[in-house]
């Protein structure tokens, strides 16, 4: 017997201009009076992002934080500092993972009192009440997918090395994909973040266990993201292509713990955050490799993947659609050493992938 269970935002909006038609409503609904907006600096600096939505929270816009790359914690501790001074109720985060993440886990620090620098943070929070999780309506700009999950991902302070928090009540409440704020997202930043989506359908379907549902969506997702993602190389302002990006990447992660939790996604942030590799561009450099080493354990599986992407194999499907993307393809340009490379190999290493795989992965990569 298998059960499923929705691990996603109660409230999804779509289509082009949702923001600007719906963003007041939500708020309404939401009853949020005093807003922290958490964005980054390129979309301060493009009007039409986070100007106007501020245009659009109005007199509720309380405060704006801006965070970098991978979130790093120390921002967050002085934004929770800030946000509690300003008597924020609730969050609206805009820009790509690390601004949707960073909203997540100043949630969680403002609802328990725990401080993200402890390195038990996450622990802690199994203790603590998250009843009063503040609400947080997501508006995405990237196909990171970070606003479908409960999921908080920041950087540590010295090693920055990715750690986080994780609580099915710190997910959105509400989440918009308009293709009219996505159409200033950088087109590398685009594509690359779409072949995490990619990695997301792909790592849902290798999952084990029964999951008919998710795998049924994760196909149409990687069907949307082929076309799509193909289609806005071409032409970027194309906001359909760029909806069906973004309707292929909420398909991909209907089952949001295993869908980040494979191999490809383990790999990738152990040389991600640590050596300054955006987690989308880790996708495009190891998701080919980790599915031509899972496919002989999973044939149907790889089959069905190729089918979508209108493939005769799973791994050289994908390679050809980074490659078509113009999209990083070798690790070496990152010149990792090979006792970093055997320390990645062996942090990730279990019973079912061993040591000696990993790294012949990893050098596939580069």
């Amino acid at each position: 017997m298998a059960t499923f269970q929705y691990a996603n935002p109660a409230t999804i909006h779509w289509g082009p201009g949702c923001v600007r038609e719906t963003l007041d409503a939500e708020l309404r609904r939401t009853a949020v009076r005093r807003v922290l907006l958490v964005t980054t600096r390129s979309a301060v600096r493009e009007p039409a992002l986070a100007v106007s939505v501020e245009a659009l929270i109005g007199s509720r816009l309380a405060q704006r934080v801006v965070v970098r790359q991978h979130a790093p914690v120390g921002t967050l501790v002085q934004a929770v500092e800030s946000a509690r001074a300003a008597a924020i109720d609730g969050l609206v985060s805009l820009g790509g993972g690390s601004p949707i993440d960073a909203a997540k886990a100043i949630a969680f620090s403002l609802a328990t009192g725990i401080d993200l620098r402890l390195a038990d943070a996450q622990a802690r929070g199994h203790n603590a009440s998250l009843a009063e999780v503040l609400p947080h309506i997501a508006l995405p700009t990237t196909l990171s997918v970070a606003e479908l999950s409960g999921s908080a991902g920041f950087s540590a302070e010295g090693s920055q090395a990715k750690v986080g928090v994780s609580f099915p009540a710190l997910r959105p409440l509400a989440v918009f994909y308009d293709a009219q704020l996505a159409r200033f997202t950088p087109l590398p930043l685009w594509l690359s973040t779409g072949i995490r989506a990619v990695d997301h359908a792909v790592e849902t379907l290798f999952a084990s266990g029964e999951h008919p549902l998710p795998d049924a969506a994760a196909l149409e997702g990687l069907r949307r993201l082929r076309r799509g993602l193909v289609a806005v190389r071409d032409s970027p302002d194309d906001l359909a292509a760029r909806t069906d990006c973004q309707l292929g990447a909420w398909f991909s992660y209907l089952l949001p713990g295993p869908a980040a939790s494979g191999l490809s996604h383990t790999l990738g942030k152990k040389i991600g955050s640590p050596f300054g590799i955006p987690h989308g561009v880790t996708s495009c450099l190891l998701l080919p490799h980790v599915v031509r080493y899972l496919a002989p354990r999973a044939p149907s599986i790889a089959a069905a993947i190729a089918e979508a992407l209108g493939a005769s194999d799973a791994a050289t499907g994908l390679a050809d659609l980074i490659a078509r993307l113009d999209l990083p393809q070798h690790l070496a340009q990152w010149k990792l050493t090979e006792v970093q490379l055997t320390a990645v190999a062996r942090l990730v290493a279990d019973d079912a992938h061993p040591e000696e795989d990993l790294l012949a992965i990893l050098h596939a990569a580069l």
